[in-house]
């Protein structure tokens, strides 16, 4: 007789979407084990599948495994098959190779019914509650395994979650939103950092005319989701809630206003190709969203090419244009972020009643309404990037154009903003802007006016606009009389308006400076030369060059100042402006000290250099600099430093020569003098001679009188004026034996024998050698140079065994004093002997030693020298291919310094 427990095994059901569930025939078996509950339910999660031994042991004992798992597993298996064989499913529990497997079809468990439902096509709606009413609770409640506790169940409580947002969707699209508010309410509160929950109520709500709750809703998520978890609520919520705060009551589709703020643009825009270049890039860029910073200096044209830029490109942003002038520069008016938003905001179209007055809220608010749309937004005059930063939206889609004065560092590393910087106008520039205004055939008519005008604007936009101006308005008088008045400086370009006077622009940007930043601004005023170098500023301002750099890079920031390689300037209109404010603000005394350490800064400095690069030349010694001053390291770099340094160096001397500081004006051009002696620059050489002379004139020192005479009487002999140079030698010698210095004699008769052998007079320029050698102290650079000088005139009287003596012992001594400088002149002699005595190949070697150091010292007349020697030997030689490339290098320096040896190397290249 059957038993009436037993069923047909393929009636059996099983659940796991709430306690675990075995069912037959509308019976249900129970099991009481612990394991049987998760073997089974290990089991039903792989309907069809086979589930390994290992799996069952890890799902069943974790880590806490008994000593034969396998065994443990078989003998649950055991218990689990006989239990069901009490409803006539035993066999459903199917023997694997390696575990088991529950043979029953998908349909026959609550999860493979989900499957089935939400597969099976029909109305959507239906499937949906139809596969929810499978859940009878928590899933796997009386399931006591960890791993599915941790692994399983939270998917399975997910994919109710994600039905219920489903069908709600739906039933919102069918517009059934008044009988979904009361099940959202408490599903938000029991899942309150679900943003699909929110998304759904408010939904719901806004449908329902209930704006304000919806509104709520959302303020509660954000706080909820910031809170818990420093989130902030994604893209389609913040959309959505922008859509509320712009649309109607009645739950419409929402009104999005499209703004069109750009101010109008210039009638007349010039230049600026590479910048608008620049900026074009951006539209190609791929941020989210994309930032540009044009920065420049006060008065630049910032706006002006931002506006024409932006209308240029507005169509590309459907979605319209924002603008709104920060006044980062203009002290107790500038903008807070939070009004721009306010204002922002209710240009969208947010009622003035719903922008919040907390900052946090509002900037939640204001990135939720900018969300989706594709605006370009124009934020002119941002003092600082904490004044731009809240104004960016979050999304793609945007584009930010900001005009500053400062460069905005953290905005470009921290937001990726593109930084496109604007110049003073090129020449070219100017003269089209000039054109344009006032007309080309005006321009023609005085050329060298318009270049006064352009030089008297400093190529400043907004000073050269202002001179056009008045041309307009003058349109009778003449361009000459328009330059004349603006060459009284800055001035002249005052305006009945502080947005378009020079000064009134410049004084924005000073007052935002702080203490420190507008002291070097005025000090940089009293500095000589054209640009400046972070220890010169140090020096300039009695500070540390830490110090002075961080204060340089705020005026770098602020565009008051501008930086390439290190060395920073000022435009003459910032200069002029600077000045007055030293005048008004420094002391005479401040500056006067400002002034001496400056002065003190490059003396010594270039002191220094003259020594690292010659060290056989005489110099006097210094007195120690004015405290604060802190002359620059030059050990390895000291051609390089001359050179970069030298138009400053010339506007030092200057300013020492015209505000009474002689010595110091004496001093520096003695050290500058034989850098300009190694370049070949006969007129700034000469330059400094003059200067040194006027200096020790004012001075009425004769030994200082004496050393100027001898330094024009060897520019002149290196320039075959014998004349003029047997003039100050002459001069010099007297001045030398009028008190007694014989170091002095010694010079000039080294000096006078090279003269003597300029003019062919070679018995006479040995004898001249031969005393300055017998005057010169040994182990002394006179004494040096005098042994070459005798060598040179002993290979001119064919001596060349006792020129190659000489020679050798002055490359001894030159090599003793550490004089790479003095080695040049020697290794020339010793080759010009050899090649004398037919010893070639020594010659070739010489020379070439002396090429090299030439080349490395930057001493460029003794190169082309030394090349012209070279080009004799190989053609003695026979090998006319070198000598013409010696020759043609030669050939080359000369004609860039135009010296009278021009003539010799191009005859013998003509022959």
């Amino acid at each position: 007789m059957p038993d009436p427990d037993r069923t047909e095994p393929g009636g059996v059901e099983f659940g796991l979407l709430g306690p675990l569930r075995i069912a037959s025939g509308g019976a249900e078996l129970a099991l009481t084990s612990p394991r049987s509950r998760v073997f089974l339910a290990l089991l039903v999660l792989n309907a069809g599948r086979q589930v390994s031994l290992q799996a069952f042991a890890d799902a069943m004992w974790g880590e806490a495994l008994p000593k034969n798992p396998r065994r443990a597993v078989q003998l649950c298996a055991v218990r689990v098959r006989a239990r069901l064989e009490r409803i006539g499913a035993g066999e459903v529990i199917v023997t694997c190779p390696d575990g088991y497997r529950l043979d029953v079809p998908p349909g026959r468990t609550d999860l493979g019914r989900v499957e089935e439902l939400l597969r099976g096509g029909g109305d959507e709606l239906t499937a949906v509650t139809a596969a929810l009413g499978l859940w009878r609770g928590e899933p796997l409640v009386d399931v006591p395994s960890e791993s599915l506790q941790r692994e399983v169940v939270p998917g399975l409580v997910e994919r109710r979650l994600r039905l219920i947002e489903r069908r709600n969707d739906i039933l919102l699209d069918a517009g059934n939103a008044a009988a979904l508010v009361g099940e959202l309410v408490p599903l938000t509160a029991a899942h309150p950092l679900r943003e699909a929950f929110c998304h759904q109520l408010m939904r719901a709500l806004h449908h329902c005319g209930r704006r304000a709750e919806a509104l709520d809703a959302f303020h509660r998520f954000r706080t909820s989701l910031g809170e818990e978890l420093g989130l902030d609520p994604g893209e389609e919520i913040r959309a959505l809630h922008a859509a509320i705060l712009t649309g109607g009551p009645d739950g419409g589709p929402p009104r999005l206003p499209v703004p069109r703020q750009l101010p109008p643009g210039t009638a007349v825009f010039t230049g600026r190709g590479t910048e608008l270049a620049a900026l074009d890039g951006l539209l190609d860029a791929r941020e989210q969203p994309v930032v540009g910073v044009l920065t420049g200096t006060a008065g630049v044209g910032k706006t002006t090419l931002a506006v024409h830029w932006a209308r240029r490109i507005a169509d590309a942003f459907p979605d319209g244009q924002l603008f709104a002038d920060l006044r980062g520069h203009h002290p107790g008016r500038a903008l807070s972020p939070q009004q721009v938003q306010a204002r922002f905001l209710r240009t969208l179209g947010v009622r003035g009643e719903d922008v919040p007055a907390d900052a946090e809220e509002l900037t939640a608010l204001y990135r939720s309404t900018m969300d989706g749309r594709r605006t370009l937004m124009l934020l002119d005059n941002a003092g600082s990037a904490d004044q731009v930063r809240p104004l960016l939206p979050g999304a793609a889609g945007s584009l930010v154009l900001v005009t500053s004065r400062d460069v905005l560092l953290s905005l470009i590393a921290g937001h990726g903003a593109h930084r496109v910087n604007l110049d003073l106008f090129t020449l070219a520039e100017a003269r089209e802007l000039l054109e344009r205004r006032i007309g080309p055939e005006r321009v023609a008519a005085e050329p060298r006016a318009a270049d006064d005008i352009i030089a008297a604007s400093a190529r400043l936009p907004l000073a050269l606009a202002i001179a056009a101006a008045r041309a307009v308005i003058g349109r009778e008088d003449r361009l000459g009389d328009l330059a004349a008045q603006l060459r009284g400086g800055i001035g002249a370009f005052d305006t009945d308006s502080a947005a378009t006077d020079v000064r009134a622009v410049f004084s924005w940007s000073y007052r935002a400076l702080g203490a420190g930043a507008a002291r070097m601004l005025r000090l940089l005023s009293l500095h000589p030369g054209p640009h400046v170098t972070v220890p010169a500023a140090a020096s300039l301002a009695g500070l540390t060059t830490r110090d002075a750099a961080r204060l340089l890079a705020e005026l770098t920031r602020a565009h008051l100042v501008t930086e390439s390689a290190g060395r920073h300037t000022l435009h003459d209109l910032m200069r002029e402006y600077a000045a007055e404010l030293a005048a008004a603000e420094e002391t005479p005394a401040d500056r006067e000290a400002a002034t001496g350490r400056v002065l003190d800064h490059y003396l010594h400095t270039a002191h220094a250099a003259s020594a690292v690069v010659n060290p056989l030349q005489t110099r006097e010694t210094l007195a120690a600099p004015l405290p604060g001053v802190r002359p620059e390291p030059v050990a390895g770099t000291a051609t390089e430093w001359l050179t970069a340094e030298q138009d400053v160096l010339l506007a030092v001397l200057d300013r020492a020569s015209a505000t009474g500081h002689h010595r110091r004006a004496w001093q520096l051009a003695r050290a500058l003098s034989g850098h300009f002696e190694r370049q070949g620059d006969w007129a700034h050489w000469t330059g400094c001679q003059h200067a040194a002379l006027a200096a020790a004139e004012r001075l009425a020192d004769p030994a200082l009188r004496a050393k100027a005479h001898r330094g024009l009487g060897r520019v002149h002999v290196r320039l075959a004026r014998i004349e003029d140079a047997e003039h100050h030698f002459t001069a010099a010698l007297e001045l030398h034996r009028s008190i007694g210095d014989l170091p002095g004699e010694a010079h000039i008769a080294a000096d006078l024998a090279i003269l003597h052998e300029q003019q062919g007079r070679y018995p006479q320029a040995l004898e001249h050698a031969l005393r300055a050698l017998a005057l010169h102290e040994p182990h002394t650079a006179g004494h040096a140079y005098a042994l070459n000088t005798v060598a040179w005139c002993y290979a001119r009287t064919g001596r060349y065994e006792l020129a190659l003596d000489h020679g050798h012992r002055a490359l001894a001594a030159t090599r003793e004093l550490n004089a790479p400088g003095g080695e040049i002149a020697v290794l020339d002699t010793i080759g010009y002997a050899h090649h004398h005595l037919r010893r070639y190949p020594e010659a070739i070697a010489s020379y070439r030693e002396s090429i090299a150091t030439a080349e490395r010292l930057g001493d460029r007349f003794n190169l082309a020298m030394t090349l012209d020697n070279l080009g004799d030997t190989y053609t003695a030689m026979g090998d006319d291919a070198s000598a013409l490339d010696a020759w043609h290098r030669a050939e080359a320096i000369l004609d860039e310094l135009r010296h009278p040896a021009l003539r010799r190397v191009r005859e013998k290249l003509r022959g």
